[in-house]
C-alpha cells in the first residue's frame, strides 16, 4: 500500500513538473534584440510606404517571426493599394527572430523563447513612442515589413 502511495506521489510530481516545463515554454518570452543571431543577407529597395506611426506595445510571434501592432498617425506616402487609414492600427512585420531557448541555450530544458536582432539597426518602438516609418509590402503574402534605415533607397 505505501509503495503504491509513493508510485502516485511521484508520478503526480513528475506530470506537475513537466505540465510547468510547457506552460513556462509558452509564456516566457526574452527581449535579447541587442544581440545578433545568425547572419542574413537583405537587399537595399525602394519603401512602397512611409508613415508617422505610434507603437502600441502589441506583438505577435509566429513561428520564428515577429510583428507589432503599430497606430497610423499620418501617411506621408502610399505606393500601395492598400486603404491605409489614419487612426487605424496595422501589423507589421519586423527584422527580429525568434529561437527556442532550448536551442540558444547550453541547456536542453531551458523553457521559453528569445528575440534576436537580425543584424540591422531596426529598434523596436515602445508604447507611445512616435516615430515616421517606411514599411515594404511583400505582395506575396500582403503583409508590411518595418524597413531598417540602412535598406531603405531614397
Amino acid at each position: 500500500m505505501l509503495k503504491r502511495k509513493i508510485v502516485v506521489v511521484v508520478s503526480l510530481v513528475l506530470f506537475g513538473i513537466i505540465g510547468l516545463y510547457f506552460i513556462l515554454n509558452q509564456y516566457i518570452v526574452l527581449d535579447r534584440t541587442s544581440v545578433e543571431l545568425g547572419s542574413y543577407d537583405f537587399a537595399s529597395s525602394q519603401a512602397d510606404v512611409e508613415v508617422l506611426v505610434e507603437g502600441t506595445g502589441k506583438q505577435n510571434i509566429l513561428g520564428d517571426r515577429v510583428s507589432t501592432k503599430i497606430k497610423i498617425i499620418n501617411i506621408l506616402f502610399n505606393n500601395t493599394s492598400n486603404n491605409l487609414v489614419e487612426g487605424n492600427e496595422i501589423e507589421a512585420n519586423e527584422y527580429l527572430v525568434v529561437h527556442h531557448n532550448r536551442q540558444v541555450s547550453g541547456l536542453q530544458w531551458t523553457p521559453g523563447r528569445s528575440i534576436f536582432s537580425m543584424g540591422t539597426s531596426y529598434k523596436r518602438l515602445k508604447k507611445g513612442e512616435q516615430k515616421t516609418i517606411h514599411l515594404k509590402l511583400n505582395k506575396e503574402t500582403n503583409q508590411f515589413w518595418i524597413m531598417p534605415e540602412e535598406l531603405i533607397i531614397q
